[in-house]
């Protein structure tokens, strides 16, 4: 589905106090939300669904920490592809949408093709799904992977 994103300079200091608010809490009411933006409760929630239908508001959900989920490794591989085929290339997109390690996945210019955010129960699980998962997907020439050691600074949303 694509958007017709409004150009950032129409979101107006209002729209982007909302963004801010419901970047640090998914959950906030709209009651709440309208006095921290110090508006009344309609038109704040006008301006949410506005900001939802326009596609800048793309979807809301729960923070987790991966270890409570029995995920003890936390591994970024950088993959570098052979040529490019657009039949291998589109089942590689497949196979690496169904794998559940994968977190995400973005295409890359430098050194690396992809960069794969992944986790796994622990480092022999990583071993086995790097080992006869990824690198035997079509077109993978080569992989590296380095280990998140610690979180320095937490996704917490994009500047607005």
């Amino acid at each position: 589905m694509t958007h017709a994103y409004p150009p950032p300079s129409r979101l107006d200091e209002t729209d982007r106090r909302i963004l801010r608010a419901i970047q640090r809490d998914g959950r906030i009411t709209n009651a709440a939300l309208a006095e921290e933006i110090g508006m009344a409760a309609s038109p704040c929630l006008r301006r949410l669904k506005a900001l939802e239908e326009d596609g800048v508001i793309t979807g809301y959900r729960a923070e987790i920490d991966r270890r409570a989920l029995g995920h003890g490794v936390e591994a970024y591989a950088f993959v570098k592809l052979a040529q490019s085929d657009p039949d291998w290339r589109t089942r590689l997109i497949e196979k690496l949408q169904s794998f559940a390690e994968v977190i995400s996945c973005h295409a890359m210019t430098g050194e690396c093709d992809l960069l794969v955010h992944i986790v796994a129960d622990d480092i022999e699980a990583y071993g086995e799904f790097a080992m006869q998962r990824l690198l035997t997907l079509p077109g993978v020439a080569d992989m590296r992977s380095s280990f998140v050691l610690s979180t320095i600074k937490k996704d917490r949303g994009w500047p607005v």
